[in-house]
């Protein structure tokens, strides 16, 4: 399914000229296909290396990155050493990609709807989207362009899905909104001006999921968020661009899950818990709520409090301090 035109013919001198540098290399009109996370990228695609929680193996020959990880990185690639690496990411993400017009939408094939659904008159199937049978939307939702959808979907009122791969016995509750772009941009730091980095990732939401009322669930960056099979979740949650969560999870109301952050399997969260991005939570935590989770968990424990720790850990300082 394909959600965003990516533009042809972009040449190094291109890149340059949109990043505002200058770089001596003889081959400025070597051309892109694509600008892509590193692990994804062949040997003609621009990529780039930002963190280093996540590794550098690449087949790209063309690095964007910033002068203190250039070091890590082998010396037959070609580095392009940016002094603002967030900001030129997202110059480049609308270098590369853009919306579908209107008109190309309109030329899109024709929705494809299953047996036995229920389409409230109300609501938006847009082309190109294809359901399963047994689906059921209500009054003002809206399904966008070239979703896939699968069988016995039952979808509330007034929700908003797109750039969405759905699987089947999936329940979407009345508000919630799915695969709208996330909150990634860099800023520059002599106007602060943001620029908004163009999302090319989708959501997926495997089987047996249910998400409940007035929930956002973001579409990735780069890569995809994923939602595992048989995860529930509560009224008015986040969950942020690239974020993966595991199946059999249970995520009660209100709780924030920041980009990138990887949830395990059979992972339980309370209430107003709140979780840092790109950390890592493992299978079977258990999240106290209102807690806050900011470093990586280890298989099996219990937390919390902020900044989050081990339960017992957190009463005993509890006690010491309340002299009980």
């Amino acid at each position: 399914m394909i959600f965003f035109n990516a533009k042809s013919k972009i040449t190094f001198k291109d890149v340059l000229n949109c990043i505002d540098m200058n770089f001596n290399d003889s081959n400025c009109n070597f051309e892109f296909e694509n600008f892509i996370r590193a692990d994804l990228a062949g040997s003609n695609d621009l990529t780039f290396y930002s963190d280093t929680k996540y590794a550098c193996n690449t087949n790209s020959k063309y690095i964007l990155t910033s002068k203190n990880l250039s070091k890590k990185i082998d010396d037959n690639k070609i580095t392009i050493i940016s002094n603002n690496i967030s900001l030129d990411i997202a110059k480049l993400s609308n270098l590369f990609y853009k919306d579908l017009s209107l008109d190309q939408i309109q030329k899109l094939k024709k929705p494809v709807i299953g047996d036995n659904s229920i389409i409230s008159k109300f609501s938006i199937i847009e082309n190109g989207t294809v359901v399963g049978r047994d689906f059921n939307i209500s009054d003002f939702s809206s399904v966008g362009y070239n979703c896939s959808i699968g069988d016995r979907v039952s979808i509330g009122k007034n929700v908003s899905i797109s750039n969405a791969i759905i699987g089947d016995d999936v329940v979407i509750g009345n508000g919630s909104k799915i695969g709208q772009p996330g909150f990634g941009f860099g800023v520059d730091t002599e106007t602060y001006n943001p620029t908004k980095i163009f999302h090319i990732g989708r959501v997926i939401i495997q089987n047996g999921v249910n998400i409940n009322c007035n929930c956002t669930v973001d579409r990735g960056s780069f890569k995809d968020t994923i939602i595992g099979e048989y995860t529930h979740i509560d009224n008015l949650v986040h969950i942020a661009h690239n974020v993966e969560i595991g199946h059999h999870c249970m995520i009660a109301g209100q709780v924030g899950i920041a980009g990138s952050a990887l949830i395990g399997n059979y992972v339980q969260i309370g209430g107003q818990a709140g979780i840092s991005g790109h950390i890592i939570v493992n299978d079977n935590v258990k999240i106290a709520a209102k807690s806050g989770v900011i470093r990586d968990v280890i298989e099996g424990d219990t937390l919390m409090g902020y900044p989050a720790i081990n339960i017992k850990k957190y009463l005993r300082n509890h006690n010491k301090i309340m002299g009980s």
